[in-house]
């Protein structure tokens, strides 16, 4: 099996070397890898033309739902953007604090851990970035510091069904193996939360090391102690009714509670000052705030309450929509779109809840009533969709071609030539040959399965079965190796492509999407390592 590892890396490898090494723009990389993808599978794991077309066409199904919610993402600031609503936003953070390392607590760590918990799908760190762009942020500090932010919350993102996914797609063999659903549930939650709360204490402060480090400002080190009391209060307000909702009340709320809790706490204590460093940071330029679209000169300034009520509007009603039980997910779930199995291929098919999408409700609808609601001229509101659209189609590419690679290296799993499959070469080799080690690494496949297919529920599904099997080889706790399979999937949020070109896209910068996934890969490195450290010290 050794040998398919090179057939099996090379897509992922190509993406990445054009993107880092030669600067090729995402929708062309990712189309070249989609090609070697496809050539691999048709020469070495023997999939017929049909199959490798269907899991194509799969995919791009599939990345309709990222795309939209990416595409709803960027209407909303536009719309801000045009009435001068987000000029309002950015003065009131400023109100907050004009110091840059409590701007990261509050709108990268907080704010988007709400917004990751209520509809996930990398909808956080694509409205955060632009935030922090817009207050002044480089645009790579931006986005890179949203995704590192957008980490812990990610495994109970969208009302917790990475979480979920993990146990159910173990339905299966936790049966076969005399376990009990519920309670294997509950212990891997236990331990997700406990091993992961840890570095998910240090989330936020990473985030403020990481910016200061890549800036040339003067009393790096003194700047980065002296936040250290903050950060981690905001870590711990955060992650303390995050794990006890999980323990107690399950995966559906964690990330949303944890805001609701962590974000109010932490408001009290930088307006009583408490913590909050004398010295005030900033970027050694002052920041220069960005504007990706020309402003009509007919808009008035939008008040303070008037400019946040999108924002809380879309916390409401996502919260109402995604509480358990709501009857909006089943009313919303009757009207779907169907993929028929093409060509006759087997598992070909799918079906999408195209008004679960939370790109289209609530994002772009809260986008249109303000749209109106501000009285934006017609000639305006056409020029922020064109624009939106304009943003978008790019990254459509990328996205579609990224989840169609995934998609096609998922065939292989089942291929006439009676071989493992792509990602199963990959997930297998690197376990043999840690062996006893496996611990060190499980949080990496995981951190890989998200990387390349952009979702921590897709790389859940993809590696939790892995993951269980070889924890039951090996002597293993299943519910262990599970757990760091779904915090690896987290981690793997600082880097997944399809995160970090959406990102990219709310604050053009685009060209820069190689570059934040080098940087990021050593936070995520480091903190899966502690994650590790800590289940082998707990264990």
């Amino acid at each position: 099996m050794t040998y398919l590892i090179i057939p099996a890396l090379l897509p992922i490898v190509t993406a990445l070397v054009l993107m880092c090494k030669f600067k090729v723009v995402p929708g062309k990389a990712m189309l070249i890898s989609w090609g070697i993808a496809a050539f691999f599978a048709f020469t070495i794991w023997k999939l017929q033309f049909t199959g490798i077309a269907a899991a194509s066409i799969l995919g791009i199904f599939k990345s309709l739902d990222i795309i939209i919610i990416i595409w709803g993402a960027i209407l909303l600031l536009n719309v801000l953007r045009e009435s001068h609503a987000i000029d309002t936003i950015n003065n009131s953070f400023f109100k907050i604090s004009n110091d840059r390392r409590i701007q990261i607590i509050v709108i990268a760590w907080l704010f988007s851990g709400f917004i990751e918990g209520a509809s996930g799908f990398g909808a956080a760190p694509a409205l955060a970035a632009p935030l922090l762009a817009g207050l002044g942020f480089p645009v790579v500090i931006a986005v890179a510091a949203s995704l590192i932010c957008n980490t812990l919350p990610v495994p109970f993102g969208a009302v917790g069904i990475p979480a979920q996914t993990a146990v159910t797609t173990l339905s299966i063999p936790l049966a076969e193996n005399g376990m009990n659903q519920a309670e294997f549930g509950k212990e891997m939650l236990n331990q997700l939360t406990l091993i992961s709360g840890i570095p998910g204490v240090l989330t936020p402060l990473a985030a403020i090391v990481f910016m200061i480090i890549m800036t040339n400002s003067s009393r790096k080190l003194r700047s980065i102690v002296e936040i250290i009391p903050l950060a981690l209060f905001s870590g711990i307000a955060y992650v303390i009714p995050w794990r006890l909702t999980a323990i107690y009340l399950g995966p559906e709320l964690p990330s949303m509670v944890g805001a609701i809790v962590g974000l109010p706490l932490t408001l009290l204590m930088i307006k009583f000052r408490i913590m909050v460093p004398k010295y005030v940071w900033d970027f050694p330029s002052g920041g220069e705030k960005i504007n990706t679209l020309a402003v009509s000169q007919n808009t008035v300034k939008i008040p303070v309450f008037q400019a946040w009520m999108p924002y809380i509007l879309l916390a409401v009603i996502l919260l109402v929509l995604r509480m358990p039980g709501s009857p909006c997910i089943n009313l919303f779930g009757k009207i779907q779109i169907i993929l028929p199995e093409t060509f006759g291929v087997v598992n070909s098919g799918a079906s999408w809840k195209i008004l679960n999408n939370p790109g289209l409700i609530p994002i772009a609808l809260i986008a249109l009533v303000s749209a109106l609601c501000w009285k934006i001229p017609f000639p305006g509101q056409w020029k922020v969709l064109k624009n939106t659209t304009n943003q978008v189609a790019m990254p459509a590419i990328a996205i579609a071609a990224s989840v169609a690679i995934v998609q096609i290296m998922i065939a292989t799993s089942s291929n006439p030539a009676e071989l493992p499959g792509m990602l199963d070469c990959v997930a297998k080799t690197a376990a043999n040959t840690m062996g006893k080690a496996y611990l060190l690494i499980s949080p990496f496949i995981g951190i890989f399965g998200t990387f390349f297919a952009g979702s921590c529920t897709v790389s859940n599904i993809l590696f939790v079965p892995l993951q269980f099997n070889t924890a039951l080889l090996l002597d293993m706790e299943p519910a262990l190796a599970v757990a760091m399979q779904n915090i690896g999937g987290g981690l793997g949020s600082m880097i997944r492509i399809s995160g970090v070109i959406a990102a990219c896209a709310t604050v053009k910068a685009n060209g820069q999407e190689g570059k934040i996934i080098l940087l990021n890969s050593i936070p995520a490195t480091i903190m899966a390592l502690l994650a590790a450290i800590t289940a082998y010290i707990l264990g």
